[in-house]
């Protein structure tokens, strides 16, 4: 990644946050599909499947912006949680202090791309939007995206997901970063097994989540995770075989 690239992009947003404000402008979205988005990070984290969820985990958001995916969350009910908002760009981090903080909501002014990260520990970590610009001087951002992701998932206890434009669709914009599914899949995989990759929210965007192997051992068996899942389905027989009368 090219230093000059990334703090170019850094003094963007702080540019239109001046311009905009509180707008999803300011971080160069034309529209506000955040909550499509945040559904498709967490869709996949076994806190999120279950409607009766009551423990706490720890999320950290790694290029977070303002942080609203707190906003999200406390709209589905989720409150007994801890967050970590990563960003470089003061703005965005203090209008997201002044809307969400509290004891257990914390912002931290941390390059998660470049930077250690081993002082943070989280049992989730979500990456929106981060992806979609070249950091270095060709569209693309393999390398930024491995070494980014590698270290947010070893500081992660339980599963990290992130975004990106696929290189498979009609349209590309010059100013955009797009890269191959199957090339990140195959980098997914050199982490963990238990791999999602979903593109069926929007034709040119995919969103990958990688679990912890250790999550799928827990109960000595995959197929327990998955009972976890769907414990009301079990119980009222919707996957059970029945015979034929």
């Amino acid at each position: 990644m090219t230093d000059s690239r990334f703090q170019a992009q850094t003094e963007i947003y702080a540019e239109n946050y001046e311009k905009y404000g509180y707008s999803p402008l300011s971080m160069i979205m034309p529209s506000d599909r955040r909550a499509i988005r945040y559904y498709e990070l967490l869709k996949n984290f076994d806190f999120f499947q279950k409607a009766d969820y009551s423990g706490s985990f720890i999320l950290c958001d790694a290029g977070c912006g303002f942080g609203d995916i707190n906003g999200y969350l406390r709209r589905l009910g989720f409150w007994n949680y801890s967050y970590i908002g990563l960003d470089v760009v003061d703005a965005f981090m203090e209008e997201g202090q002044q809307r969400y903080g509290s004891e257990n909501i914390r912002y931290l002014k941390r390059n998660f791309i470049n930077e250690d990260l081993s002082d943070l520990q989280f049992d989730y970590a979500v990456s929106s939007q981060t992806f979609t610009i070249p950091y270095s001087d060709t569209n693309e951002n393999y390398e930024v995206i491995f070494e980014a992701v590698e270290r947010l998932f070893r500081q992660c206890r339980k599963g990290v997901s992130f975004n990106f434009f696929t290189d498979q669709g009609d349209y590309q914009r010059p100013d955009a970063a797009y890269h191959n599914p199957p090339r990140l899949l195959e980098f997914a995989y050199s982490l963990s097994n238990r791999v999602v990759l979903d593109n069926a929210c929007f034709p040119y965007e995919c969103t990958l989540t990688i679990l912890k192997d250790t999550e799928r051992k827990k109960n000595g068996m995959v197929f327990d995770s998955f009972m976890d899942v769907h414990e009301k389905e079990f119980q009222e027989g919707i996957f059970v075989a029945r015979e034929k009368t």
